[in-house]
């Protein structure tokens, strides 16, 4: 058997190329029998990265990761757990289990059933089919919850392989169900080219399941701390759930953290093991750059750097933003007071730093002053939020919009946001322009 970290790393990535090269499975699974009684999962996505840094496609290894997961399916070692918190309602690997129990009767029940129905002759059932199908999409949900959330988390301890390589699927699977759907409806549709769409989405939804419960969940729980659970817990009702309500709130019980202080030792030599296996492929300055950023919660405002509650700005970073925003902003206090306005090439109103301290309704026309005051007393009032206008500008089509800022905890009126943007040019837009649409 192979002892050292070194050697075990080479021997698999020895394995996946060879996968690669379109050496046969089987000759795989021999050499990994021989050479290994089981595989930590750090380990394999660390081969899994060396393979990217080496000039392989992403894609190539996102096409190739069922055949990996066979390779080691049964072989993946059990990692300690300092608590079983999973296991509870609230818990996000609890909810990512319990949506994938769903998706998969949703699957096996409905889908399989109904598609053996149609096969058999009964095109009756194809209306229900294709609302399973529909319904099916809901998974999207699911699988955003994962990228936006447990991958950001991974990136964090250094674990970027995964992500990359199951957000690849995760598209295909997207495609593949948007394509069947598609399918299904035209009034085309026979029975033969459905089976094979259907039959592909089916088994690359239950390959990915296995993926993340056998590969994802207890690398994570190895990994991530209870802090960092709870966080995910709490921020995953932005994304939304998939086939479920939404679960009860969930927080770590005083014995959880109890433990988790005694077994924090070894929930460093995880994280310690899961940076080693890539330590050597990955680009250090990337690394420190991502801890720097993970850190940001921890640190206070000074003359270099903002603190905010959803993420940390260098001032030249913010002076940036404001510089290269598509719209327009000025920022008038609770006095009625300008307090602020950003500063883009092309503003659709100018503006001056003499505007800086000036009472805002003196800004505008007399025959304006009064409509400005009103708006700004309904905002402090609390009796409206906002306020829109559009109007004929020369050649262009503006839009003018007022916010009431509010303290999120007290609701004291802050102060009012003016956003002003061109909108002719949105206006013209017709069709569709993806990312991947984009000619490099």
């Amino acid at each position: 058997m192979e002892n050292s970290t070194i050697e075990r790393q080479k021997k698999i990535v020895e394995i996946l190329t060879l996968l690669h090269e379109g050496g046969s499975f089987e000759a795989a699974k021999q050499m990994f029998n021989e050479s290994f009684d089981g595989v930590d999962v750090t380990e394999i996505t660390a081969a899994e990265k060396a393979l990217i840094q080496s000039g392989l496609d992403a894609s190539e290894i996102q096409r190739l990761c069922n055949i990996h997961a066979s390779v080691f399916k049964g072989s993946i070692n059990d990692i300690h757990r300092s608590n079983y918190e999973h296991e509870n309602p609230g818990h996000p690997v609890h909810t990512l289990k319990l949506e994938n129990k769903v998706l998969q009767s949703l699957l096996t029940d409905e889908l399989r059933g109904t598609f053996d129905q149609l096969a058999a002759g009964d095109w009756t059932k194809k209306a229900r089919f294709i609302n399973a199908l529909k319904d099916l999409r809901q998974i999207d949900r699911h699988y955003s919850r994962k990228e936006t959330l447990f991958f950001s988390y991974m990136e964090k301890y250094g674990i970027t392989a995964p992500p990359k390589v199951m957000w690849g699927v995760d598209d295909t699977i997207r495609q593949l169900l948007k394509d069947l759907i598609a399918y299904a409806e035209s009034e085309n549709a026979a029975i033969n080219p459905l089976r094979v769409q259907f039959d592909q989405l089916q088994h690359e939804i239950k390959e990915m399941v296995f993926k993340e419960e056998a590969i994802m969940v207890p690398m994570t729980l190895d990994v991530f701390s209870l802090d960092d659970w709870e966080q995910i817990a709490t921020d995953s009702s932005a994304i939304g759930y998939a086939w479920i309500p939404e679960p009860l709130p969930w927080k770590a019980g005083q014995k959880a953290r109890q433990q988790e202080q005694v077994h924090e030792h070894e929930r460093e030599l995880a994280i310690a093991k899961a940076k080693a296996t890539t330590a050597a492929i990955a680009d250090p300055m990337a690394e420190e750059t991502n801890q720097e950023y993970y850190d940001w919660e921890t640190k206070a405002s000074n003359q270099n750097e903002v603190v905010l509650p959803s993420g940390i700005l260098k001032l030249e970073e913010l002076g940036a933003l404001f510089s290269n925003l598509p719209v327009d902003l000025t920022f008038v206090d609770a006095n009625d007071r300008v307090k602020f306005f950003s500063e883009s090439e092309k503003r659709v109103f100018p503006r001056t730093k003499s505007v800086i301290g000036r009472e805002v309704v003196n800004c505008h026309p007399p025959k304006s002053m009064h409509i400005v005051q009103q708006i700004l007393d309904d905002f402090r009032k609390g009796s409206r939020d906002k306020a829109d206008f559009w109007i004929d500008l020369r050649s262009s089509k503006v839009l003018i919009r007022y916010f009431a800022l509010r303290n999120q905890t007290t609701q004291e009126y802050l102060g009012c946001l003016e956003v002003t943007q061109d909108i002719t040019d949105i206006q013209q837009l017709t069709g569709q322009k993806r990312l991947l649409d984009e000619t490099l």
